[in-house]
C-alpha cells in the first residue's frame, strides 16, 4: 500500500519533470521565433552580397544632316565652267544643292523679272543686274556690283582650213569655195554687243584713214561691212559659237568668243586654236553680280555673292581667263 508520503514524492518528481519539460520547450519556442543569425565560436568567413549589375549608358544615335538648302543661281553661259569648277567645294561646306541656270545675260535677267525663282544672277554685262534693279523684282538690300571682266577673241576651226592668220582674213572678200564662213554672237547678248563693238573699234582705228593706227595697205577699210558679209548664223549664247565653230567643222571657220574661252581650253587641254585681239581694239566687258529682290535665302545668297569679291573667287576667276575687278 502506498503511503501518503511516497504519493507526495511522487507528484514532486513529476511536478520537477514538467518544469524540466516546460523550460525546454520554451527555448525551443525561443529559437524558432528569433530571426537573428546565430554564430558559432569558429570565425566563418561571411557570404558576400551579389554584385549590383551596372546598367550602361546607351550610345547616342548619331544626329542625322538636315537636308540640303537649295540656292538657285543664273549665271550668264561664260561663266558656265567656273561657277561649276567651286559648286561641290561651296556645296559641300555650306550644306547646300546648287541649282545653276545658264544662259544669256538678258534671257536670264528676263525670267528673273518675270517672277521665275532666283538667288543670284551673275551676268556678262553688268547692265542687266542694274536692269533687274529697275524692275519689280529689284535687287536685295543693294547687293548688285561688278566683280569680274573678259575680253574677246577669236576661236579657229580645227585644223584651220582657211589658213586664218590674222583678223585682216576674216574680212576676206573672196567667194565660192574660199569664202570666209563666220558664226558670232546676236547684239541682244554681252558678248554680240562687244563683238559689235569690236569691229567697229577695228574699222575706225585700223581702217580709217585719219586714225594714227591706220594700216597703209587697206586691209582693214571697210572692215565692219566685209565681216559681216562672211557671216553665216547669229547665235544667243556664247558658248553656242564655241560649239559652232570646234564641233562642226566645215560649217564655221571662225568665230568671236571670249578670251576665258581660251583660257578653259587651255586648262583641260582642247586642242582648239585661238587668235588674240590686241586690247587697242579689243572690248573689255564688264561682269555684274547682284542677289535677286526675290531670294528666299538672303543669307547664303551672300556667302555666295561675297565669295566671288573674295581674294580666292578672284584668283579663281584669273585662273579661268577672267580680269579683276
Amino acid at each position: 500500500m502506498i503511503t501518503s508520503k511516497r504519493v507526495y514524492k511522487m507528484i514532486n518528481k513529476f511536478i520537477a519533470a514538467g518544469i524540466v519539460a516546460i523550460i525546454i520547450l520554451a527555448s525551443a519556442a525561443g529559437y524558432i521565433a528569433y530571426t537573428g543569425t546565430f554564430t558559432n565560436n569558429t570565425n566563418s568567413t561571411p557570404t558576400p552580397s551579389p554584385t549590383p549589375t551596372s546598367t550602361s549608358t546607351p550610345t547616342p544615335s548619331p544626329t542625322p544632316t538636315p537636308a540640303p538648302t537649295t540656292l538657285t543661281v543664273y549665271v550668264a553661259s561664260s561663266l558656265y565652267d567656273v561657277v561649276k569648277n567651286m559648286s561641290a567645294a561651296f556645296e559641300k561646306q555650306y550644306n547646300v544643292n546648287l541649282v545653276i541656270n545658264q544662259g544669256s545675260s538678258s534671257t536670264l535677267e528676263s525670267q528673273i523679272a518675270a517672277g521665275l525663282t532666283c538667288d543670284v544672277f551673275m551676268s556678262a554685262d553688268i547692265k542687266w543686274t542694274n536692269t533687274l534693279n529697275t524692275t519689280s523684282v529689284g535687287t536685295y538690300s543693294n547687293y548688285n556690283t561688278n566683280f569680274t571682266t573678259n575680253k574677246l577673241c577669236v576661236i579657229i576651226a580645227q585644223g584651220n582650213p582657211k589658213n586664218i592668220t590674222s583678223l585682216a582674213d576674216l574680212a576676206s572678200t573672196a567667194t565660192g569655195a574660199n569664202k570666209m564662213h563666220l558664226v558670232i554672237a546676236q547684239t541682244s547678248v554681252p558678248v554680240g554687243s562687244y563683238t559689235n563693238q569690236t569691229l567697229t573699234k577695228i574699222t575706225n582705228t585700223w581702217g580709217n584713214p585719219s586714225s594714227p593706227s591706220y594700216v597703209t595697205n587697206g586691209s582693214y577699210v571697210n572692215y565692219y561691212t566685209n565681216f559681216q558679209n562672211n557671216v553665216i548664223n547669229t547665235l544667243s549664247t556664247d558658248l553656242q559659237v564655241v560649239g559652232a565653230v570646234n564641233l562642226n567643222v566645215g560649217v564655221a571657220d571662225a568665230g568671236l568668243v571670249y578670251y576665258s574661252d581660251e583660257a578653259y581650253a587651255n586648262l583641260v587641254g582642247e586642242t582648239v586654236q585661238f587668235l588674240p585681239i590686241p586690247d587697242s581694239v579689243n572690248t573689255i566687258g564688264t561682269y555684274g553680280i547682284c542677289i535677286s529682290g526675290g531670294t528666299t535665302q538672303a543669307s547664303l545668297a551672300q556667302t555666295f555673292y561675297n565669295y566671288w569679291l573674295s581674294s580666292q573667287g578672284q584668283a579663281l576667276l584669273t585662273q579661268f581667263g577672267f580680269g579683276l575687278t
